[in-house]
């Protein structure tokens, strides 16, 4: 599901336990202005590479402690805990097959070479 930067503000302010945007900008270091700008560009893509810069982005991206990978014939969701469901649901936002097919296969090679980890550091460059 897609959502739009208000609720990322929001559920940011939650996360911290905070009241305002100027205590926001305080803990996230940036500018007031800067979360401001966000709202008003419905800039999700800012928000998520502050929350990558502060090491929180799992927390605030994931629904339900999962992180969603959907194709046409549904979703592959991975818990935090390494298990896998698949959920058979039309998502939204699916990407093709092809490149679903290229990202499962570079998982599998991650998994095999007990690298995760190096893989999700390039995602996490897009």
């Amino acid at each position: 599901m897609q959502y739009n930067a208000d609720f990322y503000i929001e559920r940011l302010l939650n996360y911290y336990n905070l009241g305002t945007i100027s205590e926001l900008a305080t803990v996230l270091n940036t500018k007031q202005t800067s979360i401001s700008s966000w709202r008003k560009r419905d800039s999700v893509n800012a928000i998520k590479k502050k929350c990558r810069e502060v090491g929180i982005y799992n927390d605030i991206f994931t629904e339900n402690n999962s992180q969603v990978i959907s194709n046409n014939s549904g979703q592959i969701a991975q818990n935090v805990d390494g298990n896998q469901s698949f959920h058979n649901e039309k998502a939204e936002d699916s990407i093709d097959t092809a490149t679903y097919n290229l990202f499962k296969e570079a998982y599998e090679k991650a998994i095999k070479n007990d690298d995760l980890k190096s893989l999700r550091v390039h995602l996490m460059d897009y």
